[in-house]
């Protein structure tokens, strides 16, 4: 056993160990091993402990538990238990007429013992609100009294009282039954195998938890690979990204298509693209012409000339300066002053002395500038002026600052923001990126000029060339349109709409599919976490369990099982009913049997086949023969065991029953007088004092006191109606009629159950008694020799009087109730009868064949046993009763 569990799975190997330490498994256990499973399941590292070596040695251990109360029942059928329901006792009958509340124990029990077929177990139907049911029971386990508190579930410690009643004798009869004992190594098994069940439950609930929430594929995109991709997501699919990838390229792919498949003149939609496309091409044109125009290079050259003409600037206000030194102003030198010179020159020679050269110095000449005539100071300073200007220095300043301005001329202006907005809009670019793009470009472009306009050297153009990332968009955005030209080309011809529309299809799941990627991947991640439980609940398979239990059982239970079944035939009687018991089958480690008709040559039910009272006695033995096997000292519950068993069955059922408690406890709820009399008749013959619990009629579940005619001893009978009744009818009395007339009826009423009891036990020294098929002669007979005609007299005579209350009454002539004064004179007359009889017992019947000798009075009369019993003792049992003379006659008389 020790190598077979070497090769199970790890956490079964666990759950073994675990079951052979501590006996069960703890909800930490199953945590644990559920912890492993999942772990073996993917391959994982995992902590587990094999079975110690010899640890399977270990022997089954009976411990004898014994119920004792039953208290607190609350929200059970209509139950009313206000006091203990004690059971301490080996034997206990628990008697009750019918809705006094028996069966609602009996279901009570079944639920708390954990036992098959338990039905449903309501509270009060009469009742709008219920209570939460509840129930404590105490019982002895070994010599240890304990109790616990039943709330709805099983109590493990009640698990090995066995219950008896009708359904559970249809399962043992027409259904396969799972052996209920079991050594411990079958037993260990049987464990295993719930173990499993319990860890398969936990892998399957911890599955029905991951619900798909997969959203439905759209009906209309079908056809499509993305609907094909969808339905076959695994926990395997590794190519998501790929798959529900939605880029901005595939939204404007899907705009165009669809815009084509919209367009009503694919023609004139063509004639546009192209037309949008020539703009754009000049606006790429342009922007590469501002891009060579402040190319490194021209700027460079910008600058040599603007070194060349400061410099020649420089040289010529140097000789500038040398002319004018003395001059009393300064800044002669600056570019103002020759501007201010020309303008001179120009009003002179235009307005003030047109036919005289610049600068007139002639006689009488003004300054055209602050028209005063010039002394000749003045006339010499104009003439050096006028030689400065038109000097060679000064000519080849002029001639390299006029070149600079051409060059600056030729710096092409940049369009603002508002210009550039004009022409993209024109153009028809509505891409924010590519307008960004231009935008930037034209604004670094602009600054590149602005630098170059106002740096003197290379390193101080700081701002670089933009990058030509718009002239690459803008160029793609051309073959775009140029493309789409084209492809409206092909739209006006009316030949591809049918793969348009499916590429929409196709591009339009994609985009439900990228919506949708969450999910997805939920889905994915659920699909992989189904897997990996599925993959651990095969580990939890009972096959390997059951066929090594049904290894075992073969030998370990099977025949011992048949064979206790046979013996508990032939306990109960059963001699003529041909049955046998056989093992059926073996399913999920447990191993089934059923009983089967014997000699058969047709199939059939066995049910169909047995009276119900055969089928009850054969269910009966089946229960006897399973719970006996397991050895241990469990109560065993009867509810009602003899129902449609005839006095045959009835008799040997009680025997069992009563032998039963020698080893265990046994509890009886019948209904039955019967079977009360015969449960006490054999207890006392084996010497067991039986514990007697009577349910009221009237409150149901509630105990109340033993019925009088239930009391053995006629003389504690009445002293109970001396010292407890009449005192009730006496304070009756003094509330007035109605009070007094309800407690003297039922006061009569049970005198009258009195006088019966005492003809039977007192006159006939119990020779005969009801609800009991024999006559007991041994040590009893001789007191009838004892009665005499005063006897008979007083018997009948109270008898007569108090038969009469249970009759009803004429209204014109009522016999009233007797007072309490004369109850008590009547029940102390009886009360001293009693003792007289008592006193003078111990005479014999002489009986010679089938006659006997009777005393009646002062003559011994010879007669027949009939005479005896039919002229002796009107008042009997209701029932046949037997007698045999010593001469081995034997008489059936029905009294």
């Amino acid at each position: 056993m020790e190598a077979w569990f070497k090769n199970r799975p790890k956490w079964l190997q666990d759950a073994a160990r675990r079951l052979v330490q501590n006996e069960t498994l703890f909800e930490q256990d199953y945590i644990d091993l559920y912890t492993i499973c999942l772990a073996e399941a993917t391959n994982q590292a995992c902590n587990f402990s094999g079975l110690t070596p010899g640890v399977l040695g270990i022997h089954d251990t009976k411990k004898s538990i014994r119920l004792e109360t039953i208290t607190d029942v609350q929200g059970v059928n209509a139950l009313c238990l206000s006091k203990p329901l004690e059971f301490n006792s080996p034997l206990c009958i628990v008697y009750g007429r019918n809705g006094a509340g028996k069966s609602g124990y009996v279901r009570l029990l079944k639920h708390a013992c954990g036992k098959r077929c338990p039905g449903e177990l309501l509270p009060d139907v009469f009742k709008a609100d219920s209570q939460p049911q509840s129930a404590k029971f105490t019982f002895t386990e070994d010599t240890k009294i304990k109790s616990s508190q039943w709330t709805g579930n099983a109590l493990p410690e009640l698990g090995g009282v066995d219950v008896y009643d009708t359904a559970c004798g249809l399962v043992y009869v027409n259904e396969e039954n799972e052996v209920t004992f079991e050594p411990w190594l079958l037993r260990f098994f049987t464990q295993l195998t719930s173990t499993c069940g319990e860890l398969n439950k936990r892998i399957q609930s911890q599955i029905a938890t991951l619900v798909s929430k997969k959203p439905n594929f759209p009906v209309q995109f079908a056809t499509t690979p993305a609907a094909t991709w969808y339905a076959n997501i695994s926990p395997k699919t590794d190519n998501l990204e790929s798959e529900t990838s939605w880029r901005p390229d595939h939204e404007a792919k899907l705009a165009d298509i669809n815009k084509r498949l919209a367009e009503a003149d694919p023609t004139g939609k063509a004639a546009e693209f192209r037309r949008q496309k020539t703009a754009i091409m000049k606006l790429l044109t342009d922007l590469k012409s501002l891009y060579e125009s402040f190319a490194e290079a021209k700027c460079n050259s910008y600058l040599q000339m603007k070194a060349e003409a400061k410099a020649k600037r420089t040289a010529a206000n140097e000789d500038a300066k040398k002319a004018f030194d003395k001059a009393p102003l300064t800044g002669i030198d600056s570019p103002s002053w020759p501007l201010l010179w020309e303008a001179a020159r120009k009003y002179s020679q235009e307005q003030a002395y047109k036919t005289v050269s610049f600068p007139n110095v002639a006689e009488n000449a003004r300054c055209v500038l602050c028209q005063r005539k010039l002394d000749q100071e003045s006339k010499d300073r104009f003439m050096s002026f006028e030689k400065f200007i038109k000097g060679e220095l000064q000519c080849l300043a002029k001639e390299a600052e006029d070149g600079l301005q051409r060059i600056t001329n030729l710096f092409p202006n940049i369009q603002t923001f508002d210009g550039l907005s004009t022409i993209m809009a024109a153009a028809g670019i509505t891409d924010e990126s590519i307008k960004v793009l231009i935008t930037n470009f034209a604004a670094a472009l602009e600054e590149r000029k602005q630098k170059c306009l106002s740096a003197g050297i290379p390193e101080e153009i700081n701002t670089p060339l933009p990058p030509c990332d718009v002239c690459d968009r803008l160029e793609t955005l051309c073959i775009e349109l140029e493309k789409q030209a084209a492809d409206c080309d092909e739209d006006a011809k009316g030949q591809n709409r049918p793969q348009l529309e499916q590429k929409v299809k196709e591009l339009s799941a994609r985009k439900w599919l990228n919506q949708q990627r969450q999910a997805i991947e939920d889905e994915i991640a659920r699909l992989a976490a189904i897997e990996k439980l599925r993959m651990a609940n095969t580990l939890t398979n009972t096959t390997a369990l059951s066929r090594r239990k049904t290894e075992l059982s073969e030998e370990l239970i099977t025949n011992a099982y048949a064979e206790r079944f046979n013996t508990e035939l032939k306990n109960l009687k059963v001699e003529r009913i041909f049955v046998e018991l056989k093992r059926t089958k073996t399913a999920v480690g447990r191993v089934y049997h059923g009983i089967c008709l014997k000699n058969v040559k047709k199939n059939a039910k066995i049910a169909d086949i047995l009276s119900e009272g055969e089928f009850r006695i054969i269910s009966l033995a089946a229960f006897l023969a399973d719970a006996e096997g397991r050895g241990a000292y469990t109560p065993f519950i009867f509810d009602d065991p003899i129902s449609s068993l005839d006095q045959v069955y009835e008799e040997a059922t009680a025997q069992r029953l009563v032998k039963l408690s020698e080893s265990r406890q046994v509890i009886v709820f019948t209904h039955r007088l019967s079977l009360f009399g015969l449960l006490e008749k054999y207890a006392e013959k084996q010497k067991v004092t039986p514990k007697i619990i009577c349910l009221s009629q009237y409150a149901i579940g509630e105990i109340t006191d033993l019925p009088i005619n239930f009391k053995k001893k006629t003389e504690k009978f009445v002293h109970t109606l001396l010292n407890e009744r009449l005192a009730a009818a006496k304070k009756a009395f003094t509330q007035g009629d109605t009070a007094y007339e309800n407690e003297a009826k039922g006061l009569c009423h049970d005198i009258r159950v009195l006088i019966e009891r005492m003809v039977e036990k007192d006159l006939l020294n119990e020779v005969v008694q009801r609800f009991s098929p024999e006559v007991n002669t041994k040590g009893k007979i001789h007191a009838l020799a004892k009665i005499s005609e005063e006897d008979c007299n007083f018997i009948d005579e109270y008898m007569t009087k108090y038969s009469r209350y249970e009759h009803s009454q004429p209204d014109e002539a009522p016999i009233l109730l007797p007072q309490p004064d004369e109850i008590e004179t009547d029940l102390n007359a009886i009360k001293d009868f009693i003792k007289k009889i008592t006193d003078t017992r111990y005479s014999s019947f002489q009986s010679i064949g089938q006659f006997v000798w009777v005393t009646t009075g002062p003559t011994l009369q010879f007669c027949t046993l009939r005479t005896v019993f039919v002229r002796v003792f009107p008042i009997l049992c209701q029932s046949y009763v037997f007698w045999k003379t010593p001469g081995g006659r034997r008489f059936s008389v029905f009294c």
